[in-house]
């Protein structure tokens, strides 16, 4: 048989396995903890973010706002991206029309007796809006 180790050769060598063991784990911790995090503030260093500018618009040009009429209708036309869907609404109805390859929208929408709050809505493919309220009032009585 091979030669027997004594009480200190064996706690020796424990600590040194120990110690080995205890290294690589320190070693394996900084590895995947430390070296490569990334700090939490990217200003910190020198990074700039910014995000793409949103190229959606809206421009409503009828019907001016605090507008009287004693039409019960009006036209609601504007300008914003080619072949966008763009909504009307009011309390009573809601319409959807499309804008042109041009992008120009138009479209007569009835009224209600007294105040019309129209809302114009525009809608892209990646979820955002623009939208715009104008008041209409509408009077079946001429003054």
């Amino acid at each position: 048989m091979g030669k027997r180790l004594t009480r200190k050769q064996f706690m020796l060598s424990q600590i040194l396995i120990l110690a080995v063991g205890l290294f690589l784990i320190v070693t394996l911790y900084y590895l995947v903890n430390i070296q490569y995090r990334q700090t939490a503030n990217p200003y910190s260093q020198g990074l700039t973010v910014t995000t793409p500018p949103k190229s959606l618009r809206m421009d409503l040009n009828q019907p001016d706002d605090d507008l009287l009429t004693f039409t019960k209708e009006v036209i609601v036309s504007g300008q914003t991206g080619p072949n966008m869907d763009v909504l009307i609404s009011s309390q009573s109805q809601d319409l959807i029309v499309k804008s042109t390859p041009e992008g120009k929208f138009s479209t007569i929408f009835d009224l209600n007796a007294g105040v019309n709050e129209i809302r114009v809505v525009v809608f892209d493919a990646t979820g955002d809006t623009r939208s715009e309220t104008r008041t209409v009032y509408f009077s079946e009585e001429k003054i």
